[in-house]
């Protein structure tokens, strides 16, 4: 009784691997063809940012709105447009680039992240997650600076995303899957060829979409691939003939 109640609770791992195997295709294809306006939300997540743009609007997205980060983004640029201009800067220069009051008390983090940098006679944003890291950066903004920035194959799993993930494959995991296996899911999906599109897809579908409150599934690009979208449709559909 024990063993069957543990296998309930904690489905199988082959089972984990015959689900993503089934699912791949189509939550890549899915994701992919989402015409969401993630570009013009997060303009550092275009083709050709350079690691520096995608640093500091990483910075701005893990402390505040996606709007207010939009809005701060262009005009920190304009005023820092390298590390070298933050480095050179007093804590009040940057302060009144952050534009709104609430944000002015983060000037001194990104001084800090600067200055770190500097410290280690480091003229650009590394190339090495683990220098990002020892930086103070979450492992999603790091993945996010190496993938946009550098064009590497990571996937970026953010609060949303691992939500989303939890989601497709819930009849596959347990209630609260640990982070690795979440993120172990994220970068199976991850397909050979525009994983900067999927991740920017992905964060923007996760965000609006598959809110934690009340998620769209009707309005989502791959309800069909989806164990907790086909269980609330399905629902839905039974309410609908009562």
């Amino acid at each position: 009784m024990e063993r069957s109640t543990a296998t309930k609770e904690y489905p199988s791992l082959q089972n984990l691997m015959e689900a993503l195997q089934l699912k791949k295709e189509r939550i890549q294809d899915g994701v992919l063809s989402w015409s969401g306006s993630s570009l013009g939300r997060y303009p550092w997540r275009r083709a050709g940012s350079t690691p520096y743009e995608v640093l500091i609007g990483e910075i701005l997205i893990s402390k505040t709105t996606y709007a207010v980060a939009n809005r701060v983004y262009r005009r920190f640029l304009r005023c820092f447009p390298s590390l070298n201009a933050i480095a050179e800067a007093d804590e009040d220069e940057i302060a009144k680039a952050l534009d709104f009051s609430y944000m002015r008390r983060y000037g001194a983090f990104i001084k800090s992240v600067i200055q770190d940098l500097m410290k280690e006679r480091i003229v650009k944003v590394p190339g090495d997650s683990y220098a990002l890291r020892a930086l103070g950066l979450q492992s999603h903004n790091v993945n996010a600076i190496m993938c946009f920035g550098y064009n590497l194959h990571l996937a970026i799993i953010d609060s949303n995303v691992s939500r989303m993930l939890s989601r497709l494959f819930c009849n596959s995991l347990p209630a609260q899957p640990p982070r690795g296996l979440v993120q172990a899911i994220g970068e199976a999906l991850l397909p050979d060829r525009n994983a900067a599109q999927y991740n920017a897809n992905m964060l923007d579908l996760a965000d609006q979409i598959c809110s934690f409150a009340r998620p769209l599934c009707a309005q989502c690009m791959v309800p069909d691939a989806c164990d907790h979208a086909s269980a609330c449709l399905d629902t839905s559909a039974m309410k609908g003939k009562g």
